[in-house]
Parts: structure tokens; sequence; C-alpha cells
């Protein structure tokens, strides 16, 4: 009898044990923190024979070695650990090679707590990088992810980043999430507009399909869109600007009129990075919102670089030779609620 006893306490016990350990998706959470970054060509050091990445190998041009790979993925592994009190819920990134470097990113040790899980696939893009998102399951769930191919105006880049969308259910609401990774300006911007145009037409698609079967529906695009939110992808494609009765609202707008950014180019910053939400999210109401004044941009002293003259830039891993420090671009941060 008294062993009979001894093992059902000990069951109690166990079981108020796991319970604890084993965090559900209730919704509970009052907030969730969402971040991007832009982590400038986190490649390993292998030669890809698919791909242009022979420059991010030991004998290429870059000397990419395995200690500055693991230099880069624990500064990386720094700055998400950084940007709030606790990890993020929701990680965006792009300029990733593969599944395996993102996976060796979350596997840092100032990140393992999170028990993130990844969600990502290979670009057809000619140098390899991709989009991924990363997440925390104890605080948001992801049932569902589609991955669109672009299909660009004829050009001597045709293919480009897959546009990476995942479902979210937090509690008995829905988050709708893109991850955005559009072309660069390589060749100037008139000329390649049309791409990122292309791009802006594709995710607007996909928006109003989600709004037309839920008028409120909450939708986050994040990403870098290599144009800032007063060009024309942006303010009349997307319809994202920074007044709480537009259709799409671009919480980077009043960065980019201050005169801040993410992205140092020419003497001028600006947001290339951004986060946009549909128009229900920035407005009160239950489910997840995200209230305006919600983003930040993330620039800690280490992050930056000042220069012999004194202007000062993302502290990057390369310019015209190695530099050795994070990123070309700043991370953003968008604090959403959860009520």
């Amino acid at each position: 009898m008294k062993n009979i006893v001894f093992f059902a306490i000990i069951s109690m016990l166990f079981s108020c044990s796991a319970g604890k350990q084993n965090i559900t998706n209730d919704g509970n959470d009052k907030e969730l923190t969402v971040m991007f970054y832009n982590v400038e060509n986190l490649f390993d050091t292998a030669d890809d024979p698919l791909t242009d990445d022979e420059e991010f190998t030991p004998g290429g041009k870059n000397a990419w070695t395995k200690e500055r790979y693991s230099k880069k993925v624990g500064d990386l592994a720094k700055v998400i650990a950084s940007v709030d009190a606790e990890l993020p819920e929701i990680v965006g990134l792009c300029e990733v090679e593969n599944r395996m470097v993102v996976d060796d990113l979350f596997a840092s040790q100032a990140l393992t707590s999170g028990k993130y899980e990844i969600i990502h696939r290979e670009s057809p893009d000619g140098r390899g990088i991709d989009c991924a998102l990363a997440y925390r399951p104890d605080a948001i769930l992801f049932d569902k992810q589609l991955f669109y191919r672009p299909t660009l105006p004829a050009g001597d880049r045709p293919d480009t980043r897959l546009l990476l969308y995942a479902r979210g259910i937090k509690g008995k609401d829905t988050l709708h999430v893109f991850v955005n990774h559009w072309p660069s300006r390589s060749g100037g911007q008139e000329a390649t507009e049309p791409k990122r145009m292309a791009l802006a037409t594709l995710v607007r698609e996909k928006v109003d399909s989600i709004i037309q079967t839920s008028a409120d529906a909450r939708i986050l695009l994040m990403g870098d869109f290599n144009d800032y939110p007063d060009n024309k992808s942006i303010r009349e494609v997307l319809q994202a600007s920074g007044s709480q009765d537009g259709f799409m609202f671009n919480f980077m707008d009043e960065f980019q009129r201050k005169g801040e950014g993410t992205y140092y180019y020419k003497g001028e910053w600006g947001c290339l990075d951004q986060f946009i939400t549909s128009g229900s999210m920035v407005k009160s109401g239950s489910g997840i919102t995200a209230p305006t004044g919600s983003a930040k941009i993330f620039q800690e002293e280490w992050l930056l670089y000042t220069s012999s003259d004194g202007k000062v830039a993302p502290n990057r891993t390369f310019g015209h030779e190695y530099f050795g420090g994070y990123s070309d671009h700043l991370p953003i941060v968008l604090q959403m609620q959860v009520k």
C-alpha cells in the first residue's frame, strides 16, 4: 500500500513538472516580438556547383574560412538574442545560403533556449541565397507554408528569391506572414524597377486573396524590399503608407521621412527593410494587433562603424575587403500585441 501511494505521488509530481515544461500556444501571451534581418551573405564554406558561390569558399576571393563562418554565425546569434529582453518569437531572414546555415545559426548557444522551428526552401536565385522564417513553437504555431516563384521581366538574371508565406496560429487568431527579398538595384534603380514591380504585384495578389476570404485578416509583410517606402512598388502597388486609414500600413514610413534607415548608401540612410501590415492590425480590436509606433530599428553602437571622416554606417562583414562585422543592414523589430 505504501508503495502504491509513493508511486502515485511521484506520478503526480512528474505530471505537474511535465505540464510546466510543455508550454502551450494558448494565446495568453501579451506580446509577440517579430524581427527581420538581412544577414548579408550567410554562406557556408562549401562550393555549391549549382550556384555562383565560389567567392565564399576558403580559396575564393573572400577567403571564406570556417573561422570566419563561425564568427559570422556567432555574431548574428548575438544580434538576434539582443533585440528584446527575451528571444523574439518570430524571426525573418534573408541572404541565407541554405537550410544548414539557418540551422547552425539557431543552434548557437545564445539561441538554443528558443527551440526555434525553421521554415525554408531553396530558391532559384543564381547566387543561391534564400529567405527563411524561424519561430518559437511555445509562442505561436505555423501550420501552413507556401513558396511562390516570381515571374520576372526578361533579363540577364530572370530568377530571384522565392516569396515565403506561412500561416501562424496564436490562440484563436491567425497571422499571415510573408517574408520578402526583392530584386536588387544593381544596374540602376530605374532599370531594375520592373523586377520589383513584378514582386509587388505578386504580393498584392496574395494579400487580396486573403482579404477576400477575411476582410480584417491579420497580414504581415516583412523583408528587404530593395525599394523605399515612397517608391511606386510600395506606395502604389501595395498601397502601403504611414496613414492609419490606408489599405496597408508601413511602419517604416516615419523613419524614412525622418532620414533614418536600415541601410546606408552614398551618404544617406534609407529603409529598404520594412514591416507592412494590413490596415486592420493597426486599429484597436481583439486578436493580434500592431499599433502605430510599435516598430524600431535596432541600432546599437556595436552594430555600427564610424569611418575616419565621421560617417556612421552598419558594421558590415565585407566591403572592398573583410571587415568582420555583422551585416550591411540593420535589423528591424516589431512589437505585436495579443488581446
